[in-house]
């Protein structure tokens, strides 16, 4: 919960409308209201280390599976935290890459390797996209 609160706090920073959704069975962690109504929902994945488990494609078992629009990835350090954030097309790419798959991939193929374990990414593995706020402004 503290990086959903975290990464909510830099959304508002930002000047955009943002609520974390609270629950048990809910389906995001954020929900941003655009000034044209729009909703965009935000995946949080948080860690203190360089590890951010993120069941990927153990959740999202299609690609037309429910998904987040975008996913932020934060590593909480003293006065340092990072984000990093991506689309959820951006994160599936990056998340097969982590599981061995070139660019170019089934998704199908992907999830029947990937159904036993639990999906992680490495913060090597998405430096690209530390800082990428615009990637909301693209969705509104």
């Amino acid at each position: 919960m503290a990086g959903e609160y975290r990464v909510c706090a830099e959304i508002l920073k930002k000047g955009y409308l943002a609520s974390i959704t609270m629950g048990n069975l809910k389906g995001a962690d954020i929900h941003i209201v655009t000034e044209q109504r729009k909703v965009i929902v935000v995946e949080v994945k948080t860690t203190c280390s360089t590890r951010f488990v993120t069941s990927f494609y153990q959740k999202y078992k299609t690609k037309n599976t429910v998904h987040p629009d975008i996913w932020v990835l934060c590593q909480i350090r003293n006065e340092n935290d990072r984000f990093f954030i991506l689309t959820h097309e951006e994160m599936s790419k990056v998340q097969a890459k982590r599981n061995g798959f070139l660019e170019q991939f089934d998704w199908d193929e992907v999830n029947k390797k990937c159904q036993f374990g639990v999906d992680n990414v490495l913060l090597n593995d998405i430096l690209e996209y530390e800082n990428a706020w615009e990637i909301i402004g693209n969705f509104a």
